[in-house]
């Protein structure tokens, strides 16, 4: 079985997904905010482990469609997602 250029490229943001996630293990407070309101003010919070785990399974889930041809465009999208929602997690929770 080949692998198609897009199955490398979910893996390669699995391993971005993974390093990204690490990294904010040491940033992020252990309860993490995750839904912002019209004021601006955080209003959702959830613990650190599940709000860096949702974004790595994500990543797992588009890499896993990616390797059947029907849904490769999808496990493509789901799988470059993965790290942006990481950073978009530590940029609204940690104050630089």
């Amino acid at each position: 079985m080949r692998l198609h250029k897009s199955t490398f490229v979910c893996i390669a943001a699995v391993v971005l997904s993974l390093i990204l996630a690490a990294v904010a293990w040491f940033l992020l407070p252990d309860s993490v905010g995750m839904q912002l309101g019209v004021s601006g003010q955080v209003q959702n919070f959830m613990p650190k482990p599940l709000a860096l785990l949702l974004p790595v399974g994500l990543c797992a889930v588009g890499t896993g469609l990616s390797f059947t041809e029907e849904r490769r465009t999808a496990g493509l999208i789901l799988a470059l997602i993965s790290p942006v929602l990481v950073v978009i997690t530590i940029f609204m929770n940690h104050s630089f």
